[in-house]
């Protein structure tokens, strides 16, 4: 088991992977704009400029997730859960 102070709980990560998810939305709004708007126009070239920085945030947190997932609950009764999406139950998945 890996356990270090900067471990997050159920919760903090249930957070980070709804976060995630409401970027991923972003993502697709952006990049629907985009389909909509005329190729090589200005607007064009704004909303990719737009999706390529969505998606690099979205890619940064799910970095970041993945290197949190890694670590143990810092709570035991968390810990002692281990079961598929036990991290997510509190957050009604």
């Amino acid at each position: 088991m890996i356990l270090t102070a900067m471990a997050k709980t159920d919760d903090e990560l249930d957070a980070e992977s709804r976060r995630l998810l409401n970027e991923v939305d972003d993502l697709k709004k952006l990049e629907h704009a985009k389909r909509r708007s005329a190729r090589s126009s200005p607007e064009f070239h704004a909303l990719a400029k737009d999706v390529e920085a969505k998606a690099r945030q979205v890619f940064a947190i799910s970095e970041q997730q993945r290197n949190d997932g890694k670590d143990e609950s810092p709570r035991p009764n968390e810990r002692e859960e281990q079961h598929p999406g036990d991290w997510t139950e509190n957050g009604r998945n």
